[in-house]
């Protein structure tokens, strides 16, 4: 009887616990975009971001963390954000991991200055032909003119947000994948900011010639000459060219 009022009580505390987490998400407004972008991920996504666009007009975060996905299934998300933008809502899309492919371009759909990533984060954009799943030059010609209307619609996507012209996105993308760190990304113009949380810059080595200054590290250098001079004008000034004796005693005498 014990055993199951414990598993009751603990069953009680975890459905309590549950309840008390969707309550603090739906107060925060956090989405998360975690996986592969296709059907599933991108309805839910999508679902969930006109339900709090519905019930209030206070900002919406995106959190993403994707290698890519389905082109159509990534734009339809893109444009769903977008949507939401145009009708005065501040959604903030930050990277937290990697946005790689398709899931850069789910990234360019946030508000303007709300492109975020963190420190460790990676962005990567490449041809819009890989991002189709063709991988034979079969398939793709077969669907040359669709192909030709999504690399497009790619491009000027990427060319707007990050103020780069077309043909150095083209350039950029063409046959390899163009990886960029955080600052690349920045430089780049692919995000806005990178949100805080960096390890402080390593220290720098002190300088061998200020060390001693400094009174740490190696002793700065001594002219060996200048302190001969100064012991023998010492030696002069006492009188005495010996060693000093002990003391209370006379010293010896020099050779």
């Amino acid at each position: 009887m014990g055993d199951l009022n414990d598993r009751m009580i603990a069953d009680l505390i975890d459905a309590v616990r549950q309840v008390l987490r969707k309550e603090a998400s739906e107060r925060l407004r956090d989405v998360y975009l975690i996986g592969d972008i296709e059907k599933d991920t991108a309805r839910a996504a999508i679902e969930r971001l006109r339900e709090l666009a519905n019930e209030s007009t206070r900002p919406i975060t995106l959190y993403i963390n994707s290698a890519g996905g389905n082109v159509t299934d990534g734009l339809a998300l893109h444009d769903a954000i977008r949507h939401i933008v145009s009708r005065g809502i501040e959604v903030t899309i930050i990277v937290q991991g990697m946005a790689y492919s398709m899931g850069s371009i789910v990234l360019q759909a946030a508000s303007e200055g709300r492109r975020l990533t963190f420190p460790h984060s990676w962005i990567m954009i490449h041809e819009p032909a890989k991002w189709a799943g063709w991988q034979s030059t079969t398939a793709a010609a077969q669907h040359l003119e669709r192909l030709k209307q999504m690399q497009d619609q790619i491009y000027n996507i990427l060319s707007s947000r990050s103020g780069r012209p077309l043909r150095q996105i083209i350039k950029d993308t063409k046959r390899n994948d163009f990886y960029l760190d955080a600052q690349k990304a920045l430089e780049y113009g692919l995000i806005d900011a990178i949100v805080a949380g960096e390890l402080p810059e390593p220290k720098p080595a002190p300088v061998v010639g200020d060390m001693g200054e400094a009174g740490g590290g190696r002793p700065a250098a001594v002219d060996v000459n200048a302190s001969r001079e100064e012991a023998a004008a010492a030696r002069e000034s006492t009188g005495t060219g010996g060693r000093p004796g002990r003391p209370g005693g006379p010293g010896k005498p020099g050779a």
